[in-house]
């Protein structure tokens, strides 16, 4: 097995060995079940695909926004969700300026019991 090194901020390295040790697991699994993830998704065999899952992928990791992704696949919301769900594909992080519209937009909210 091969081993490879790569850098990362120190605030996202705290962050998922908090993550790895509240699920019981290393790192090194993480890495690795992603990276087997990425593989067997197809996105390697660019003759096979449509389009969707590079799609998708750019998506999920942020390279595209939710927007620019329903209208390159002709989908409304709902769909897109299913469909990046089915891919295997984690959701993006919102941008710390949308999370900040989303509370700015939930102050006018006033929850009843």
């Amino acid at each position: 097995m091969a081993n490879i090194t790569f850098s990362i901020d120190d605030v996202l390295l705290r962050q998922i060995k908090v993550i790895a040790a509240q699920n019981g697991t290393t790192i090194n699994a993480i890495v690795r079940d992603y990276f087997s993830l990425l593989a067997d998704s197809g996105l390697h065999e660019k003759d096979t695909m449509n389009g969707n899952l590079l799609a998708l992928f750019g998506y999920s990791i942020g390279k595209t926004d939710r927007g620019q992704t329903k209208k390159t696949l002709g989908v409304d919301d709902m769909t897109l969700t299913v469909m990046l769900r089915e891919a295997g594909f984690p959701p993006p992080r919102a941008s710390i300026e949308q999370e900040n519209a989303m509370l700015d937009d939930m102050k006018d909210i006033h929850f009843t019991q």
